[in-house]
């Protein structure tokens, strides 16, 4: 993986405060806009800053109905630095013009998990390109490997018109064809569904000879011009830009994109006064998306950042944007995807979820995100857009139809940062002589069939052995904001 500058070297602390020397505390945060707390005013306390690529393409793509890629930058990209959200004073930063100036496009791609990054280092600005684009496809040869009926399943030879495309990367984005991930799962449903093991190498595309008759009418649909093609580039090139410094605020940063349409995720490290980071008294168990991609070597495993060595493993994942890391989170893909890890002697308590965009799938139409299981029997609530179903009487938080206790604030629900109350189960949760099994997405993975968890994107999931306290969870939701940003229900900051 090329990752160049930025993408590497501070990604591993995201999600802990760190210092470095006991009146210089750092920390790091992150999301599409979010605050840095406890910050000291000057323009030399911003130590790193990250603008991440994204590409989003909504919509199945084919060849007589494309799908645009809309990217960051598309329509615009700045950065607002300001005391708070709600501020007029503020340092606006043209980061489009600049990309533009340097000549660049002035737009940051992804694929797969690997971006396009505008990084400053506290001094100077930096453009790492990592994607490529080509207008058309150069073709070579196409052979025949299947064929059912009208439908013909081929192998195109060839190469990008561009950069030299890296052997390692299996996905491509384009707006005529769409990435299935599998070369065999139900190929003959997904026609102009593309497979590769490297784009340098050619693809393969299931499509219908009513549509192209011929392969000289295939050949120059990919290779026309208005057929685009996202890649990941074999080398990544570099570009300064003329950027001024960014200077920090008395007690609290905020930092926001006001891109257009498709808003980037920044990460940020900078010196603070004091360091803010979850509450780790009962910390039992605490697993997040910051920092891992789906190139990781050790990508099947989620570690445990409590310390307590609880590290979850990956079940089914397939490591592709519907089924692995995203940038700063996990995507289960509501199929057959769990993580999970058997742990002894453990109560848990309370847990704080962050998520976003749980779907229901028709594979797994079940609620629950999250499980603990003992003997057979599913002890942790199950969530449903944000709502337990009134039948669990495991756990519960803020929703009006449910009684009980009220324990989690309104403001969770708004922002899709839950924190549970387990309450008092009354049975094998709290037994220390059996063996636990944690999984997330997997609702009870012990039934038959195993029940699988709705299509979800978890950022941060930490687990305590103790019922936490009105004031530690307005603390956690504070520190959750610095590091996974203020708008991830997907709304506009």
């Amino acid at each position: 993986m090329m990752n160049g500058l930025g993408n590497l070297g501070h990604l591993g602390k995201l999600g802990h405060a760190s210092t470095s020397g006991t009146n210089h505390p750092e920390v790091e945060a992150s999301g599409r806009a979010f605050p840095i707390w406890n910050t000291k005013p000057g323009d030399d306390k911003l130590l790193f800053l990250s603008i991440h690529g994204l590409t989003e393409q909504i919509g199945t793509p084919t060849p007589e109905n494309p799908v645009p890629m809309r990217s960051v930058g598309d329509r615009g990209l700045y950065l607002s630095v300001m005391q708070d959200k709600e501020s007029s004073d503020y340092q606006l930063l043209n980061i489009k013009e600049a990309m533009k100036k340097a000549g660049h496009d002035g737009i940051l791609r992804s694929v797969n998990s690997i971006y396009d990054e505008v990084v400053y280092n506290g001094k100077e600005w930096k453009l790492i390109q990592r994607i490529g684009v080509s207008t058309g496809f150069t073709v070579t040869s196409i052979s025949t490997l299947n064929s059912n009926g009208d439908l013909r399943e081929v192998l195109i030879r060839g190469s990008v018109k561009g950069t030299q495309v890296t052997p390692d990367i299996s996905v491509f984005y384009s707006n005529k064809f769409y990435y299935t991930g599998d070369s065999t799962s139900n190929k003959w449903n997904k026609v102009y569904g593309v497979w590769t093991n490297s784009l340098r190498y050619g693809f393969t595309v299931v499509y219908d000879i009513t549509d192209y008759p011929t392969e000289e009418a295939l050949k120059a649909m990919i290779e026309d011009e208005s057929t685009i093609y996202y890649y990941v580039l074999f080398t990544p090139a570099e570009y300064s830009l003329d950027l001024p410094a960014i200077t920090t605020c008395d007690e609290q940063t905020y930092f926001a994109s006001n891109a257009a349409e498709v808003k980037p995720r920044m990460i940020a490290r900078c010196k603070v006064s004091k360091a803010l980071d979850y509450i780790r008294e009962g910390l039992i168990g605490y697993y997040t998306g910051r920092g891992r991609s789906n190139t990781n070597e050790n990508k099947n495993i989620l570690p445990d950042l409590s310390g307590n060595g609880n590290d979850l493993e990956n079940k089914n994942f397939a490591y592709t944007p519907e089924s692995g890391y995203g940038d700063g989170y996990i995507q289960y893909d509501g199929v057959d995807d769990f993580s999970n890890v058997a742990w002894t002697d453990v109560t848990t308590k309370s847990v704080l979820l962050v998520c976003e965009d749980i779907v229901n799938t028709k594979q797994s139409p079940y609620y629950s995100l999250t499980s603990m299981i003992g003997n057979d029997r599913s002890l942790f609530g199950g969530i449903s857009n944000g709502k337990i179903p009134a039948n669990n009487i495991y756990g519960y938080f803020n929703s009006s139809n449910l009684g009980s206790e009220l324990y989690t604030k309104d403001f969770s629900l708004e922002k899709g940062i839950l924190n549970i109350y387990l309450g008092n189960t009354g049975g094998l949760i709290n037994n220390p002589e059996y063996v636990y099994n944690l999984c997330i997405g997997a609702g009870n993975f012990y039934a038959n069939p195993p029940r699988y968890s709705c299509k979800v994107k978890i950022y941060d999931f930490l687990a305590y052995t103790r019922k936490l306290t009105d004031e530690e969870i307005e603390h956690n939701y504070k520190a959750s904001l610095q590091y996974n940003g203020e708008d991830i229900d997907g709304k506009a900051g």
